[in-house]
């Protein structure tokens, strides 16, 4: 049986990850140092949800506190989803956030063997603003502090693996949402309708492309259970224009939202995942918010307290 880290494990994308990897057979061991006091009564309720799998360990703890080496001795794969999200819009501590995310991604490269594989979600926001069609060719060019700490991540990544000969994958992904997904998102601040109007409500980093949690869940895994799939890129997207738009209208009934110049348009690539890793998109945008509008009944004693 593999046995596998995620770091991050109770947020939005890793909660998701670590249930459909328990759910595979594997043996996971989930960290997350449980930061924002707000989230507290979420994170609980994440950990009753999965913690009662006997293939489940969580250790809440700093990365940057721990001893990775020993605990990564008979670890086959890493997936680092963890990052400092509550200040990364922020250009005044840029310096603090570079330390911290990048800090802690060269730490566990670090802690890595050659027989451990390293999984990175990076951001198609490192690309900038681009028009057209943008592969993974597209030179970078990062405007947010978020987006220079996924391109410094990713440098660090490719250089120091290498050096190392250890194995890695990076993907970018543009906006994901469905359940779990994080309070300050657009299309939940949309759903729990805590504004007193929409002109309220902050943008996602990313509004090129938007997919469903389930959408990209079997591709990570798939990444790391084949052999052959190392030191790549691969940008995860639907490949096709203004999806993240037509999730706003859906939510809104209000199609004024779309980019009004047509020549600006940006189609993320997907042709180069679907042909090594047989990605696909199966979650219609509809069926996908359905989902996550049912999530946040089910759980609005949790999500409408904050």
């Amino acid at each position: 049986m593999k046995k596998i880290v995620v770091t991050g494990a109770l947020g939005f994308i890793g909660i998701s990850l670590c249930n459909r990897l328990l759910e595979s057979g594997y043996e996971v061991i989930g960290i997350d140092g449980i930061i924002d006091e707000r989230l507290k009564d979420i994170c609980e309720e994440k950990l009753l949800y999965i913690g009662r799998n006997a293939q489940f360990r969580f250790i809440h703890e700093k990365i940057e506190n721990m001893n990775l080496e020993q605990l990564f001795s008979d670890v086959e794969i890493v997936y680092h989803l963890a990052a400092a999200t509550s200040r990364d819009r922020n250009w005044g501590v840029l310096r603090t956030t570079i330390e911290d995310n990048v800090g802690v991604t060269g730490k566990i490269i670090d802690a890595c063997n050659k027989k451990t594989k390293i999984i990175y979600t990076s951001s198609t926001a490192v690309y900038g603003e681009r028009c057209g069609i943008v592969t993974e060719k597209t030179p970078l060019n990062p405007t947010t502090p978020y987006s220079l700490t996924k391109m410094a991540a990713e440098s660090l990544i490719s250089a120091r693996c290498k050096d190392r000969d250890v194995p890695y994958v990076i993907f970018r992904l543009p906006t994901i949402y469905g359940p779990w997904q994080r309070i300050d998102m657009t299309y939940h601040q949309l759903i729990t309708n805590k504004t007193a109007s929409c002109k309220e409500i902050d943008f996602d980093r990313v509004t090129e492309d938007v997919l469903y949690i389930d959408d990209i869940l079997d591709t990570l895994i798939k990444a790391g259970e084949k052999k052959d799939c190392k030191n790549a890129i691969y940008n995860l997207s639907t490949s096709k224009t203004n999806e993240w738009f037509k999730g706003y209208e859906i939510l809104t009934n209000d199609p004024s939202v779309y980019p009004r110049d047509e020549k600006m348009k940006v189609l993320i690539s997907n042709e180069k995942v679907v042909s090594e890793l047989g990605f696909k998109v199966t979650i219609h945008l509809k069926t996908g918010l359905k989902a996550q509008r049912d999530h946040i009944e089910k759980y609005k004693h949790l999500y409408f307290s904050i």
